[in-house]
């Protein structure tokens, strides 16, 4: 019987092992950023979480010999520029560094959540599904180990931000598509790069102004004409859905709550079944063309009303994780690498692909079969097919699912085919 140190190195070895399979096959997709000779790259190794940097290539043809020799679990490089990428951080010489947006499903709260994603006790080993608690029920402790799953409901609320935040950035700055990439990283989210000119320049305060905006920070529906001195609804003047920035960005979210949204849908955005109720009650006909929307509703006073605002407001926000955007020195995921979470591909996505973009479909490398232990699973899927939910038990399945539980250390090679 191996124990669990033996079967942690197992399932690295033999993650390892197809991840090599794949580099010596595949190497030559790998696309180098631009200008990369002006890069850090970095590269997390198998052997207990072991990272090399500081590294540079002045050829595609270089870094990929790296990649399929060492055989990394992830690679990384800098979305800043430097004279010398290969010195301490700070001898490096900063030229600029590109905007870089990171949207992932573990900043959005899904349901799904209480279903796949699942924590343990550091001290007591009691385990549950969902958020970690604060405070372990049994023994009061509050270290966790956390396991976070992706489905397709949490993969396409992060593909919904993608699409919002590249509406803002169009609309409301004049970012042109063509200076927008995004790339699903393989696991549970995008990113989104900005390669402008432009945009290589902001510093750290800047960009935290920029994710101040999209994220709505400080909002204050007061000043974009939504109340009146008195705080009641400005029925005469408030923003209609042509206004630019966020005054017509709250007006179409909120004829959508107030006119367009079903019964359920408001339920959803926990505004109360009263208010739901007289929502629904008042939508005896939109108003003619030119006069604002809105209007004193039977039952909705100025908190409720403030309620309602504020969730257009939450709705239309851009969920990013702004420390990633802040950070000019950022390490980010190279495409077309495979990720060690996962086992996924991480991928550049085309804009016009982008709506219909399904990752675990495209995302998944992997050829063959494998038998695996599974310790526990719950029900997913990888290249349109399902599989599980698993319990303590031994299952032949395609080699992408296989890889994927074993990444995510809810799965360990079968003993018997490794002895």
């Amino acid at each position: 019987m191996k124990n669990s140190e033996d079967l942690k190195q197992l399932t690295r070895s033999l993650i390892k092992l197809r991840f090599s399979e794949y580099y010596k096959k595949n190497e030559h997709t790998i696309i180098a950023p631009q200008t990369m000779e002006r890069r850090e790259f970095g590269f997390l190794l198998f052997s207990e979480g072991q990272m090399i940097r500081h590294r540079t290539f002045t050829q595609v043809s270089e870094l990929r010999k790296f990649i399929e020799t060492t055989v990394p679990s992830d690679v990384y490089y800098s979305a800043a520029y430097y004279t010398d990428p290969e010195s301490p951080m700070d001898r490096k010489g900063w030229i600029g560094s590109d905007l870089i947006f990171d949207i992932d499903a573990d900043h959005i709260d899904t349901e799904c959540k209480k279903i796949h994603d699942r924590w343990v006790c550091i001290g007591c080993k009691t385990s549950g599904h969902g958020k970690a608690p604060q405070n372990c029920p049994d023994c009061k402790g509050q270290r966790f180990r956390e396991d976070t799953w992706m489905c397709q409901d949490c993969l396409e609320k992060a593909r919904e931000e993608v699409l919002k935040l590249i509406n803002v950035l169009n609309s409301d700055f004049g970012i042109g598509f063509e200076h927008m990439k995004i790339n699903f990283s393989g696991h549970r989210g995008y990113h989104l790069h900005v390669d402008s000119e432009e945009a290589k320049s902001l510093n750290s305060e800047q960009r935290k102004e920029l994710t101040d905006y999209i994220t709505g920070t400080g909002l204050d529906p007061a000043l974009l004409g939504l109340y009146d001195l008195a705080g009641n609804l400005d029925i005469a003047s408030g923003p209609t859905p042509d206004d630019p920035g966020w005054r017509g960005r709250l007006a179409k979210r909120l004829k959508y709550i107030l006119f367009e949204a079903g019964e359920e849908a408001l339920r959803k955005m926990n505004l109360g079944s009263r208010t739901v109720d007289s929502i629904m009650k008042s939508r005896i006909e939109e108003p003619k063309e030119g006069i604002p929307y809105w209007r004193p509703i039977e039952g909705v006073g100025k908190h409720t009303w403030k309620l309602i605002i504020d969730k257009a407001a939450s709705l239309e926000s851009v969920n990013v994780d702004t420390v990633v955007t802040t950070d000019t020195h950022r390490l980010i995921r190279l495409p077309e690498t495979l990720n060690g979470k996962t086992g996924f591909r991480a991928m550049q996505v085309n804009m016009d692909e982008l709506p219909k973009f399904n990752p675990l479909r495209r995302a998944p490398v992997f050829k063959g079969h494998e038998t695996v232990h599974v310790e526990e699973a719950p029900r997913f899927m990888v290249g349109g097919e399902e599989y599980g939910p698993f319990n303590d038990v031994d299952v032949t399945v395609p080699t992408g699912a296989a890889i994927l539980m074993l990444c995510k250390g809810r799965a360990h090679p079968v003993i018997e085919q490794v002895a």
